[in-house]
């Protein structure tokens, strides 16, 4: 009796055991991957545009660009970069004035950066979509978001229509649909829209 007892004791602090060391173990990793997330969305948030990133920039633009820096522009839900341009920039979940002189805004209704489906990002001709004049069919763009970095190639550039709004229809491939105003350096509202069309890779 005394032997199953002993047994049964042993056994217990056992169990015990193992069981304080499989909390410690997911306490440790849910710590190590929330530091590992906040650490990731720091990274993100914080693409600032330097003056070497601005010198094709209007000067309007810029005074903007510097005035949203002290105000809330909303989530940043990826960085998009074109290194053959470039280009580095912020992608915010609004299309909001605040948002775009900050950096790109994700456009309400399409796929969000990284899910499957044409995720359409708009931003200014004059400030960081400037560089998008350079680009040509066949260079990469790298999307970051928190989960993962994808890559996409351009597989079309066209000059549409404003009211040409297809260019934001589903998709059931994963596609990327950036939008700016167009011509570039036109006075005023401009009266056409430039559209760079990448498929991931």
């Amino acid at each position: 009796m005394n032997r199953l007892l002993k047994f049964f004791e042993r056994a217990s602090l056992v169990s015990g055991f193992a069981l304080l060391m499989s909390a410690a173990l997911v306490w440790i990793d849910g710590r190590a991957h929330s530091q590992g997330a906040i650490e990731e969305f720091e990274r993100i948030r914080d693409v600032i545009a330097s003056a070497e990133d601005q010198a094709a920039w209007s000067e309007k633009r810029k005074a903007k660009y510097s005035a949203s820096l002290r105000a809330d522009a909303g989530e940043t839900l990826a960085v998009l970069r074109i290194p053959a341009v470039d280009m580095e920039v912020p992608v915010l979940d609004s299309t909001s004035d605040m948002a775009l002189n900050r950096g790109a805004g994700h456009v309400e209704g399409t796929a969000k950066p990284g899910e499957r489906g044409n995720a359409a990002i708009a931003a200014h001709r004059d400030g960081f979509f400037r560089a998008l004049k350079d680009i040509e069919v066949g260079d990469e763009i790298e999307l970051t978001t928190l989960d993962e970095q994808q890559t996409y190639s351009v597989t079309r550039v066209s000059v549409v229509d404003p009211l040409e709004v297809s260019v934001l229809d589903p998709t059931e491939e994963s596609v990327i649909t950036l939008i700016t105003c167009y011509p570039f350096y036109f006075v005023g509202a401009a009266p056409e829209r430039f559209v760079v069309r990448a498929t991931l890779n």
